[in-house]
């Protein structure tokens, strides 16, 4: 079937889902973009998706994402029309400068000391059984419990907090539930209230680090206390969501290609290049969605202005034409370094990919040194081809 810009083909969602890394590869030879049946378009090629992430005929969605769920007010519609991800021109400057002035610095450094603390400890709490499910377990946990060190959550209100987290990001997952819409708005709600009492206590110099720099250059930016709230509410997403599900993809397939893993064991310097593998070769975020704002010509064929518009990462890291065998999983590859274009490009880059691979790194590291036996039961079903993936259950066994 072919949209009517010619010669471009219409792709059913239900073939997505059944194998997205198929259908991409079957499309990608011949078309270097093709038309959704629920709409929109996907840009399949490396060099296009990385090209057109600085072009500013594609602009960040705003409002146009919840206005299609049917979502006009609330919480969750405020993260899309307040935050900095899904913002355009001034706007979007002035939101990103706050957060990555505050990310600034030692921050990072004392973030991976956050994660490790927490990847150690969780291992620890559940060593004596021999088993974990990966998910549930530790992928799920771990960046929530790191973040919620960051940002100064006290003990008492770390599980509430951690429930609320799961519930709101539920949202962002393919095909969300309305019971869980609701759920997700509930939450969203409580994470801003709660957020606006540690925000007031570093205001008042009650608490120091990440907040209370952040305060300060929120004010510097003149944002308003519901952009301030909202931009936090977008990191605590962007480094929990997409990390839970490229952080089981790495140690599934790295313990599914046992030599790679024993050699990681071995030398853990190589973990850098194992996160680097696993974020090509599976990665949590499917691209950067997009709004055209003018039509774009790629090899001939036309864009059209004003469609939601997919930069695919998820297809782009195993484009053939750039990568070796790009559906084997091999952490000796010469350009690793092109897994980074899972973070985006141009203006809306990811501002915490550094946090990002923080989360990976050590998650992957305190199983390296703590449990080299570990063993995987089987390869657990990812899914997702739009924006946020999930992941199925992935049980770990060590004697």
């Amino acid at each position: 079937m072919f949209s009517s810009s010619i010669n471009v083909p219409v792709v059913a969602a239900c073939d997505l889902e059944a194998d997205a890394h198929e259908t991409f590869a079957w499309y990608r030879r011949s078309f270097p973009f093709i038309a959704l049946d629920t709409g929109g378009y996907v840009v399949l090629r490396h060099g296009d998706v990385a090209r057109l992430m600085h072009d500013p005929r594609l602009q960040a969605t705003e409002i146009a994402m919840p206005a299609q769920a049917g979502i006009t007010q609330g919480a969750l519609f405020d993260i899309f029309a307040h935050g900095m991800l899904t913002a355009n021109g001034e706007a979007h400057a002035r939101r990103r400068s706050a957060v990555s002035r505050a990310l600034a610095g030692q921050v990072s450094e004392q973030f991976r000391q956050h994660m490790r603390r927490a990847a150690q400890g969780l291992i620890e709490d559940c060593y004596a059984r021999g088993r974990l499910e990966l998910v549930s377990g530790y992928a799920e946990k771990l960046p929530v419990m790191a973040l919620a060190s960051l940002l100064g959550v006290g003990d008492a209100d770390l599980l509430a907090f951690m429930q609320y987290v799961y519930a709101m990001n539920a949202f962002f997952r393919p095909k969300p539930t309305a019971d869980q819409v609701a759920a997700a708005e509930a939450a969203g709600s409580w994470i801003r209230d709660y957020l606006d009492g540690l925000l007031a206590d570093a205001e008042r110099g009650r608490s120091h680090g990440f907040l209370a720099r952040y305060a300060e250059f929120a004010g510097q930016e003149r944002l308003s206390r519901l952009e301030a709230l909202v931009q936090i509410v977008q990191l605590i997403i962007g480094g929990t969501e997409s990390v839970r599900t490229a952080l089981v993809a790495q140690i599934a397939h790295l313990m599914t290609n046992r030599d790679q893993w024993r050699a990681v064991c071995v030398d853990p310097t190589l973990v850098g290049k194992a996160v680097s593998e696993g974020l090509r070769f599976e990665p949590g975020i499917a691209g950067a969605i997009r709004v055209s704002v003018a039509e774009i010509e790629i090899d001939g064929l036309t864009l059209p202005a004003g469609q939601l518009v997919l930069l695919s990462s998820l297809s782009a890291l195993r484009d053939e034409t750039v990568f070796d065998r790009p559906n084997v999983f091999d952490i000796s590859r010469p350009n690793l370094e092109l897994s980074r274009l899972v973070f985006g490009g141009g203006a809306h880059r990811c501002v915490a990919d550094v946090m990002g691979r923080i989360e990976l790194e050590e998650a992957l590291l305190a199983l390296v040194e703590r449990l080299p036996w570990l063993r995987i039961d089987g390869l657990p079903a990812f899914h997702g081809h739009m924006f946020v993936r999930s992941v199925g259950e992935c049980w770990v066994c060590w004697e």
